[in-house]
């Protein structure tokens, strides 16, 4: 995980605020994505929330990712559980398990009441695309 100033780095700056459009901090956090994938639950927990939102790279649009989903009011009440290729839901845990080459997966949201730093998920192929390699 590298910690970016967003005026030093205007890819990820553009990148976040295709995101996020409201997002004003002047940081981010940049790092390839984990092989173990990413929880990408989205629920008001102890005063914090994570927002997640998909970037296609070589459009910059957004793609739809669920807003709401607590491990039991959303998704196991619901009977939502499996997994594909792509994610896993087990016990009301949703993981995101790859990300296809050229989007970015991008979390920001509320952190104990603060706009939270946003984090910017990229596959390795396009990470020296975006800043130089730096990982």
């Amino acid at each position: 995980m590298t910690k970016i100033e967003l005026k030093q780095a205007p890819e990820v700056k553009r990148l976040v605020l295709t995101a996020f459009p409201s997002y004003r901090k002047h940081n981010a956090y940049l790092s390839v994505f984990p092989e173990s994938g990413v929880n990408i639950n989205s629920f008001w927990d102890g005063g914090s929330r994570d927002d997640f939102a998909i970037v296609d790279l070589t459009t910059m649009q957004t793609k739809a990712m669920p807003t709401s989903t607590h491990p039991y009011f959303d998704l196991i009440a619901k009977g939502i559980h499996g997994t594909n290729d792509l994610v896993s839901v087990d016990r009301g845990n949703i993981t995101l398990k790859q990300l296809p080459e050229n989007f970015a997966l991008v979390r920001a949201g509320t952190f104990c009441g603060k706009a939270a730093t946003a984090h910017v998920y990229l596959p390795v192929t396009n990470m020296p695309r975006l800043i130089g390699g730096a990982q």
